[in-house]
């Protein structure tokens, strides 16, 4: 048989149109991926370097709330109340097995303050419920302005929550570094960055909640 006569590679069969549809979805999707962590990744870094710091001067109000989850908060929002920056101080989230006489003998340096300026709260189980209980308190004693103490990575979210629903009082935050963040070598420890990306995205997670409420409010749902 001559070679010059054998049938030549037929014409290039076309992808079908839905593998075509399914190829540009996959791009998409990838490029899709790609600007969400980029996006989580600049955002996260902006949570991270807006941090507050505690304020230069040390800040008076007419109350001090602490959210609790670790006794070094609470620590510094009894010495704000023992120096007298404030009239009273709200310890709120506590859980319900703590008591004010088992208080009392983890924060001795306060004893005197336990007897006439504390209050305890036991209702709240995370940072909204904290913001309710706080807002009930500072609503009943008529304060207009507010210490908020709280580790320094909670603060963003717990000013937040509070502001959404005490937005005409006055709220100065305290932050306090936690012993182990304080640390210089705390970000090369896989637990660190653990911890604040948490906390990112339960801050994203309230912006979220907070501002759905906010236009459903305004749409008179």
């Amino acid at each position: 048989m001559d070679p010059s006569s054998a049938p030549g590679p037929g014409p290039q069969r076309r992808p079908s149109r839905a593998r075509r549809i399914v190829r540009r979805l996959g791009r998409g999707a990838a490029k899709l991926a790609l600007v969400g962590v980029a996006a989580f990744a600049g955002g996260f870094a902006a949570f991270v370097m807006t941090l507050p710091a505690l304020p230069q001067s040390e800040p008076m109000a007419e109350g001090i709330v602490v959210l609790t989850g670790g006794d070094d908060r609470i620590d510094a929002a009894l010495r704000l109340l023992a120096d007298k920056h404030a009239g009273r101080l709200l310890i709120s989230g506590l859980h319900s097995a703590t008591g004010r006489a088992a208080l009392k003998a983890q924060h001795p340096a306060g004893a005197e303050a336990f007897a006439c300026c504390v209050d305890l709260g036991w209702a709240a189980r995370d940072t909204p419920g904290n913001a309710t209980e706080i807002a009930r308190w500072t609503r009943a004693h008529g304060y207009r302005s507010l210490i908020v103490v709280t580790a320094s990575y909670h603060m963003p979210r717990a000013l937040l929550e509070l502001d959404a629903q005490l937005g005409d009082v006055t709220l100065i935050p305290y932050p306090v570094t936690p012993e182990v963040l304080a640390r210089p070598d705390a970000w090369r420890d896989p637990e660190t960055v653990k911890l604040f990306a948490g906390e990112y995205m339960k801050y994203v997670a309230a912006q979220a909640r907070i501002g759905g409420d906010k236009l459903l409010r305004m749409a008179g749902l």
